[in-house]
C-alpha cells in the first residue's frame, strides 16, 4: 500500500529522518512558551500595579484623614474666634499632598477674611506647614510705643493677651482708644483678666449687650509662669499661642464641657500630631484629679465683639487687666 505524504512525514519524524520538521516543532514550542511567559509577566505586572496603586491610594487617603482629624480637633481649642470653611485637598506628588483650610472671623454676624492655613501631609504620616517664616507682621504703635501684630494675609489686627500672673513693663488698654471709632463700628476685642475666674463668673460679669465669643483657659504650669516672668522680651501671648474654647451658641453652660471633651478626644489619638500638647494641657488642668472637671477650668481672658459704643462699657469692669483690638469693621 502506498503511504500518503502525511504518513510518510510522521514515519520520518518518529524514525528521526526529518530534521526540518523537528526544528519547526521546537520553534513553535519555543514561541508558545515565550508568548505564554510574556502573557504571565504582563498579568503579574498588571496585578502588581493594581495592588501598589490601591495600597498607595489607601495609605495617602489615610494620611489625609489623619491630618484633617488632627488639625480640625486642635482648631477647636486654638485660634480665638477663627472659623473654618472646610479644607481643599491638592495633590502635590506621589509622596505628599496639600491641605488648604479657608478661614474667616465672625464679628456681630459679619464674616471677615482671615488667612488660610496651609499644610502638607505625607504618605508616611507626617503633617507640617511649608518651611519658611510664618510670623505675623509687627509694627510699633506710634501712640503707646508697643508692638502691634497683624495677620500676614488680611493685614487685620491680631489680638494679644496678658497672663494675670506675669509681670509686664507695659500693658495695652485699647478700651481707651474706642472713642476714635464711629459709634456703630464693629469691633473684636481681646480682653485679659486680673485673675482666674470660673466660666459662669465671666458670663455674669460681661455686659449682656456684648457678644462673648471665646474663653482663654489658664493651661499654664508654675514652670511656664516662671519662664514667662524670666524671659527678656516682655511680650504678651499672641492669639496663636493660647488655648481655650468658643462660646456654645445654644447652651452657654456647655462651652467648657465642649472644651474638656475635645481635650479628652485629643488624648485618644496617641499617634496624632498634637498628642503631646493635649497631654500637657490635660496634666496642667486636672491637677490632683483623675481627669479634667469643670471646676479645673480657670478663665483668664475672653474675646468679645460689639459696637465701639457698647464696648466702652467695659471701662468700668474691674476684672479687666488689659484689652487689645482685633478685627474692626466699618459699617456700610
Amino acid at each position: 500500500m502506498t503511504e500518503t505524504k502525511k504518513e510518510q512525514e510522521l514515519n520520518d519524524l518518529f524514525e528521526g529522518n526529518s530534521v526540518g520538521n523537528i526544528a519547526g516543532i521546537v520553534k513553535k514550542a519555543k514561541r508558545k512558551t515565550i508568548l505564554r511567559n510574556i502573557l504571565i509577566s504582563l498579568l503579574v505586572v498588571l496585578f502588581l500595579c493594581f495592588t501598589v496603586s490601591f495600597s498607595w491610594l489607601f495609605t495617602i487617603r489615610g494620611s489625609q484623614e489623619k491630618a484633617l482629624r488632627d488639625i480640625e480637633l486642635f482648631g477647636q481649642i486654638t485660634n480665638p474666634n477663627v472659623e473654618e470653611l472646610g479644607s481643599q485637598n491638592e495633590s502635590n506628588g506621589v509622596f505628599e499632598g496639600i491641605l488648604t483650610f479657608n478661614r474667616y472671623k465672625e464679628v456681630e454676624g459679619i464674616p471677615v477674611d482671615w488667612s488660610n492655613y496651609i499644610l502638607t501631609y505625607s504618605l508616611f504620616g507626617g503633617v507640617s506647614r511649608f518651611t519658611g517664616n510664618h510670623s505675623p507682621i509687627q509694627i510699633e504703635d506710634k501712640v503707646d510705643g508697643l508692638v502691634r501684630y497683624y495677620d500676614r494675609e488680611t493685614k487685620q489686627r491680631m489680638m494679644s493677651f496678658y497672663h494675670p500672673d506675669v509681670k509686664y513693663s507695659q500693658i495695652r488698654n485699647d478700651l481707651n482708644s474706642l472713642n476714635h471709632f464711629a459709634d456703630d463700628a464693629l469691633v473684636e476685642l481681646g480682653v485679659s483678666f486680673n485673675q482666674k475666674y470660673t466660666p459662669e463668673e465671666v458670663r455674669k460679669l460681661i455686659p449682656e449687650n456684648l457678644t462673648l465669643k471665646w474663653y482663654w483657659v489658664d493651661t499654664y504650669s508654675e514652670k511656664d509662669i516662671e519662664w514667662l516672668n524670666d524671659k527678656n522680651d516682655d511680650l504678651p501671648e499672641l492669639a496663636t499661642q493660647i488655648y481655650g474654647f468658643a462660646a456654645n451658641p445654644v447652651h452657654s453652660s456647655m462651652s467648657e464641657e465642649d472644651f474638656i471633651e475635645n481635650v479628652q478626644r485629643g488624648l485618644t489619638y496617641k499617634n496624632g500630631k498634637y498628642f503631646r500638647e493635649f497631654n500637657r494641657i490635660s496634666n496642667n488642668l486636672k491637677g490632683d484629679s483623675a481627669e479634667i472637671v469643670g471646676e479645673n477650668i480657670g478663665i483668664i481672658g475672653v474675646v468679645i465683639t460689639g459696637t465701639a459704643s457698647d464696648l466702652v462699657e467695659l471701662n468700668g469692669v474691674d476684672m479687666i487687666r488689659a484689652s487689645v483690638l482685633g478685627v474692626t469693621i466699618k459699617p456700610d
